[in-house]
């Protein structure tokens, strides 16, 4: 792996650094995701069962999207009509949260090739360079300049191909999420102002 490195020269190291941070917002967007998911799964019956038996409701017992959201509907101040706007503008905030740091993976799924296409013409241009001064008569000169460009080719569409798919999986979960979360929101706001209307 090492000798891969060295052959490939500088501008491997760079993609393989961004791969790094590709990965890392991976992972970071996965597990929160997930964290949003199991909040709707757990959190949502709770406040179903004690608007509709009027007990007492449960403060943000998670701290997501959803939580924050229902902490500003219940427990926000100024009336109903005000915490419902205060909600929505928390929804539209909770929204962007859900897009945070996948422009990193379009950004790198944009810019891998053309490291790579950097790497390739390098390695050529060491490779006219190396022929210009010594001939084609040492032909492991020659491949080595051909190697470079090669691995950096190689290594930019690695990285360009899982980040572009990474990029519209997250990005159709997003959106996923946040019709989720808008339509939490509009049956919280039903349910509270039911159950204000019976209250009265």
């Amino acid at each position: 792996m090492l000798e891969i490195f060295e052959k490939g020269g500088p501008v491997l190291y760079v993609i393989v650094l961004c791969s790094l941070i590709a990965m890392t917002v991976a992972i970071e967007r996965w597990l929160f995701y997930r964290q949003v998911e199991k909040e709707d799964v757990g959190l949502m019956p709770q406040l179903r069962k004690s608007i509709e038996d009027n007990t007492v409701l449960p403060g943000t017992q998670y701290d997501g999207p959803l939580g924050r959201i229902w902490h500003t509907l219940a427990k926000g101040s100024g009336d109903r009509q005000a915490r419902d706007t205060a909600a929505e503008v928390v929804l539209f905030t909770e929204t962007l949260g859900l897009d945070s740091r996948l422009y990193m993976l379009a950004t790198i799924g944009t810019i891998a090739p053309l490291l790579g296409l950097l790497g390739t013409v390098l390695g050529m241009i060491k490779t006219f360079h190396t022929v210009s001064l010594n001939g084609v008569s040492n032909p492991n000169v020659l491949a080595a300049g051909i190697s470079e460009a090669l691995y950096n080719t190689a290594g930019g569409l690695m990285v360009t191909v899982p980040c572009i798919i990474g990029y519209n999986f997250f990005r159709n979960r997003s959106e996923q999420l946040s019709g989720v979360l808008e339509a939490r929101l509009k049956e919280l706001t039903a349910l509270l102002a039911r159950s204000d209307k019976y209250a009265r």
